[in-house]
């Protein structure tokens, strides 16, 4: 399909998307752009978390190109049915209901022609009015092109990231007086304890079955205080909601590392975090802390050791800690913004 302005659109099925990695490696350094709108994430979530064409859905991604030069890279999941009566026949981001935090097109620049060829194309492919952008951060040049096409968006999620000051001084003035107490009262009770704390930045020889059983025991611990009735809702619609194939980025994910907190050499608490060196990032994908030491906030003295070591290397611009406003992300100077969910019918 062409127009005017010669923009065209091509469609790629999810075993060509490999014929798209020189001109993606090249948009995924887009202003815009995150970690999960890289070529190497979406080679991940392809292996590990796509599933097969079916009667109801496919995945397919949709190249706009701008005199010949490819400028957007659309990953799209197509819902051409509704199926178990939740889940709505549409377009989406591919990469939804997953560790994707934020979702995206992959582009550098972009127009608002770009963004009306490319929807144009796939609902008339498709045959298909509704379009729906999940978790796009409401920075995003995206989000201000789709404002003007529709009134139709709400806020999706909470983020949380810090700006890393200067020196570490900056940083210690920017924390409340409540957590810069908090630290010294870890310490304190630590040496009380007779208990010594270790940290390990990047820790290669983590054992990762251990971090996710903490993991697990935060989540069940979380879960089991939440009321019967919420309960009940969420098993009803869980059963129903289609489900990708689950993958985990502390193993799946190349580029993934973990940071460590030891007490007595038990992980404490531990995150699993990226370097996005294009946005000068570290980006924060997954946290636990062990129960059995949370009074010592390890959490918080990791991660608080961690950013100001950051900021004495000087290498890094912002600690992304993704979705959630969890306390400890609020307590370590982050500040807030959203992700929007913005639905657009043709």
């Amino acid at each position: 399909m062409e127009d005017k302005n010669k923009l065209s659109v091509d469609f790629f099925s999810i075993d060509e998307y490999n014929q798209l990695e020189k001109d993606w490696r090249k948009l995924e350094r887009g202003h815009d752009m995150t970690i999960f709108q890289s070529y190497e994430w979406y080679k991940m979530f392809v292996k590990k978390s796509v599933p097969s064409d079916t009667l109801y859905y496919e995945s397919v991604f949709v190249v706009v190109k701008e005199n010949g030069v490819t400028s957007l890279i659309a990953p799209l999941w197509i819902v051409k049915k509704t199926f178990r009566i939740v889940n709505k026949k549409g377009i989406y981001i591919l990469g939804r209901d997953s560790w994707s935090d934020y979702l995206n097109f992959i582009y550098d620049s972009l127009t608002l022609d770009m963004v009306k060829i490319l929807i144009d194309a796939v609902c008339k492919r498709y045959e298909l009015h509704d379009f729906n952008f999940e978790q796009l951060r409401s920075s995003s040049l995206l989000f201000d092109y789709l404002k003007l096409l529709t009134s139709d968006f709400k806020d999706d999620s909470v983020c949380v990231s810090l700006v890393l000051p200067l020196s570490i001084e900056s940083y210690c003035s920017k924390l409340s007086k409540n957590t810069r107490q908090n630290i010294r009262t870890a310490y304190n009770r630590l040496s009380k304890d007779n208990y010594v704390i270790r940290f390990v930045f990047d820790d290669a020889n983590v054992d990762k079955e251990r971090c996710l059983q903490i993991r697990q025991d935060k989540m069940k611990k979380k879960y089991d205080e939440v009321s019967f009735i919420r309960k009940t809702k969420y098993r009803l619609k869980n059963k129903l909601l289609f489900h990708f194939p689950r993958f985990l980025p502390i193993y799946d994910f190349p580029d993934s590392k973990v940071m460590t907190a030891y007490i007595n050499d038990d992980i404490a608490a531990f995150f699993n975090y990226v370097v996005d060196s294009n946005s000068k990032s570290i980006i924060i994908i997954a946290a636990g802390t062990n129960l059995k030491y949370f009074k010592y906030s390890p959490g918080i003295l990791l991660m608080y050791n961690y950013i100001c070591r950051t900021i004495n290397d000087n290498r890094f611009r912002f600690v992304d800690f993704t979705r959630g406003d969890e306390r400890y992300k609020i307590a370590l100077g982050g500040t807030l913004s959203s992700n929007v969910f913005v639905h657009y019918r043709i």
